[in-house]
């Protein structure tokens, strides 16, 4: 779900830094959950990131998706770090099997400011040329979030992805995952909301998907930080 990205703006990482956690969440409207794992490494040259969804309804296994990026460390500014990035999404449904693709191949490149400060929010935010397999070159802008409460356990984080759209006649999509969270250790519980338009991973078989159409799906989950 890509929040381990928002975790890691309240620390200061080092070259050897590795972060893992693992997270399982229930999808309320989709009758499923889903298990996620995330991994970030940092080096010398700046850090890889990795997730993957896995997607758990009654009758099994139902989807699977990845993204998977690399920034390089360009400088350093007074707003904060500058990074080039390259990165890659895929997933898998049951619908490939019959020739098509629902979840489309994309290549993204572009730049990424990390470790930005506003106030008690820490944020990074990128900007990209987005190029999905068969369609024409694109762009999406993404801001990640990580906001601790003060003299609290509790925490408020996530992204929102704003990018160009092949499909429909909507020329914009845009998908938010806020999450807010209680904290203990190692261990985290709390509630995310996944809010979109024109965004086809948001059908369920009860509401179906339109486009231009707003879309609130709420899970609640657990995720355990290695």
């Amino acid at each position: 779900m890509r929040l381990l990205l928002a975790c890691l703006l309240a620390h200061s990482v080092s070259a050897a830094d590795t972060y893992f956690n693992g997270q399982l969440h229930r999808d309320f409207d989709r009758e499923a959950f889903t298990s996620t794992v995330e991994i970030w490494s940092g080096d010398k040259l700046g850090s890889s990131f990795l997730f993957a969804d896995f997607d758990f309804a009654a009758t099994g296994q139902t989807q699977s998706y990845f993204e998977v990026s690399r920034h390089f460390r360009i400088a350093r500014t007074q707003w904060g770090h500058f990074n080039v990035t390259v990165q890659y999404n895929d997933g898998v449904t049951p619908a490939d099997g019959f020739g098509s693709k629902t979840i489309p191949r994309t290549l993204l490149g572009g730049v990424a400011l990390t470790e930005l400060k506003l106030g008690a929010t820490l944020l990074e935010v990128q900007a990209l040329l987005r190029q999905e397999f068969a369609a024409d070159l694109g762009w999406q802008l993404t801001a990640v979030w990580f906001t601790p409460i003060k003299r609290t356990p509790f925490e408020f984080l996530g992204y929102v992805d704003w990018n160009s759209n092949e499909y429909g006649d909507q020329p914009v999509s845009i998908q938010a995952e806020p999450q807010f969270q209680y904290r203990w250790k190692q261990v985290a519980v709390g509630a995310e909301c996944e809010i979109s338009r024109n965004f086809a991973g948001a059908y369920t078989e009860a509401d179906g998907y339109e486009t231009g159409k707003w879309y609130v799906h709420p899970t609640v989950f657990i995720r355990y930080d290695l």
